[in-house]
């Protein structure tokens, strides 16, 4: 009795853990000239984000990442007042940049570590 129990058991973890059939989704890094909403030479972005959308420069920083070596530099710029943000990538080895931006930004303080 106790060997059909136990071939019983057998049977019903190997049926429970068979796979699925469902197909799961890789995790994807999608390229930036696929998810950047205009590009051009970096002069003429600057210029738009500035007298256009009256954007002022919030941080800026040095891209340092093996998997973008194209982008040399990126800017944060806000406009406080209306709560509009845009982010600049500038591109090393080209006259080229790329913005992408967005409304209601809500700004956060960096936490200081104990």
């Amino acid at each position: 009795m106790k060997k059909y129990l136990l071939i019983g058991l057998c049977l019903l973890f190997f049926l429970g853990n068979k796979p699925t059939t469902e197909t799961q989704q890789e995790e994807t890094i999608r390229p930036l000239s696929e998810i950047l909403l205009y590009c051009n030479t970096r002069e003429f972005i600057k210029e738009m984000a500035v007298k256009d959308y009256m954007l002022s420069l919030a941080a800026s920083g040095i891209v340092n990442d093996d998997k973008h070596r194209a982008l040399l530099s990126m800017e944060l710029l806000m406009n406080t007042n209306n709560k509009q943000w845009a982010i600049i990538f500038n591109y090393a080895k080209e006259n080229r940049s790329c913005i992408i931006g967005g409304n209601r930004i809500i700004l956060f303080s960096p936490r200081k570590k104990t």
